[in-house]
């Protein structure tokens, strides 16, 4: 982990039809920035990655804490400490929120599920609204793969 900061801010909803009627929640409410660095050693190599964890209406705290199992003995979180990827990074007190993932240009490849159900014919959502294509909303498991390093 390269750097995490706290930006402050309100707290409003984080669910997908706020996102979109809301003058954007998520730059509006409490977020935790860390930037990690992909490209050390046991790394994934896909480059810088920024992971904003934002804070919804209901959540009070971001933890920003690390922990090697589970949640099992959580450490603080300190810049250039490593972090294993699928390992928690944070605890949302109390109740949930949203993570958003910003990848470097051209550094990842995203996983073919997640590709191929945005693509499909029949995807529509009414939370397109303004994006030029369909935003599918998928379901992803904790700890499923969602990008590949770009070859």
């Amino acid at each position: 982990m390269a750097d995490f900061y706290e930006i402050d801010g309100g707290y409003h909803s984080c669910n997908p039809a706020a996102v979109v009627t809301v003058a954007t929640p998520y730059s509006k409410n409490k977020r935790v920035v860390t930037i990690i660095d992909t490209d050390v050693p046991r790394g994934t190599g896909v480059g810088l990655v920024a992971m904003v964890e934002v804070v919804a209406l209901m959540i009070g705290e971001i933890a920003s804490c690390y922990s090697a199992h589970r949640y099992e003995a959580p450490q603080p979180l300190e810049p250039g400490m490593f972090v294993e990827k699928g390992q928690p990074k944070s605890l949302f007190r109390p109740g949930s929120s949203t993570d958003v993932l910003m990848f470097q240009k051209g550094r990842v490849r995203f996983a073919e599920d997640l590709l191929r159900n945005m693509e499909h014919p029949t995807a529509a959502s009414r939370f397109t609204r303004g994006f030029e294509r369909p935003l599918v909303e998928t379901d992803v498991k904790v700890r499923s793969l969602l990008a590949h390093a770009a070859d």
